[in-house]
């Protein structure tokens, strides 16, 4: 793993970026607490919480429980809707109530509106990490393909964090009717990458999600984090987009 303050490898004399000494042809990124900071995300996943805060806790639950039972049910059909239905009868049975076609379509309407709907609205005023948008552009002249792949939908934020222009393919992992770190997930993505797995750079600010995800689906993969613990499954551990940019060009 290469981590902060390594030095990256030389050819002919000159440093070699992590792009370079292992043929990266696309950089896939996370959004939520990648490409803007934690705490706005934070600020904004606080206030989903009105007007119900039981529903704003449960469905908190049912977003976890939906990661740990994904692989051993599969969601059909394996699309946003047929996730939309399965997080929807999820949360009707945290509920205690019986899943009815009826019943679906309502708890789908209270969850478009407290979460979905108010999310288009809140994430408008996020800003971008200092750096991040000049790494991007770096990527572009490298000829790289930009992918960016958030488990919630993608909205507007590209527009708003000043990047829909360098976005080759933006996606939500709630389109393959799975989340991440799920393979299927990943194999989604995948499908959308002009690239070999073991060419594709992923980077994103959550270990488990994010970087053991990726990994287990044959990318490389870096971890933006403050945290100074160990990281097996990440190749670079950087804490800035500008650290980023030095180890990575």
């Amino acid at each position: 793993m290469q981590s902060r303050g390594e030095t990256p490898k030389r050819r002919n004399g000159a440093r070699m970026g992590f792009v370079q000494e292992h043929s990266i042809r696309a950089l896939c990124l996370d959004i939520d607490g990648t490409l803007y900071p934690k705490r706005m995300l934070s600020l904004r996943m606080i206030r989903s919480v009105f007007p119900s805060l039981l529903l704003g806790v449960r469905f908190n639950a049912v977003r976890q429980r939906y990661r740990l039972e994904q692989e051993e049910q599969d969601t059909k059909p394996a699309t946003r809707d047929g996730l939309l239905t399965r997080q929807a009868n999820l949360m009707l049975e945290k509920f205690g109530e019986k899943a009815t076609e009826r019943g679906t379509l309502l708890m789908r309407h209270r969850i478009d509106a407290q979460f979905y709907d108010a999310w288009q609205h809140t994430f408008l005023t996020i800003k971008a990490y200092a750096h991040m948008r000049e790494a991007l552009m770096m990527a572009k002249r490298e000829g790289l393909q930009i992918v960016v792949f958030s488990d919630f939908p993608v909205a507007q934020k590209l527009q708003t964090l000043g990047i829909a222009d360098l976005v080759d393919v933006a996606l939500s992992s709630e389109g393959s009717g799975y989340l991440k770190p799920s393979a299927k997930a990943f194999s989604y993505l995948l499908d959308h990458v002009d690239a070999s797995p073991n060419e594709v750079l992923y980077v994103g600010d959550s270990y488990t999600k994010d970087c053991q995800g990726a990994k287990r689906a044959g990318m490389h993969s870096a971890l933006i984090t403050s945290s100074k613990k160990g990281y097996s499954d990440a190749d670079l551990v950087i804490s800035s987009w500008k650290e980023f940019i030095s180890l990575v060009f």
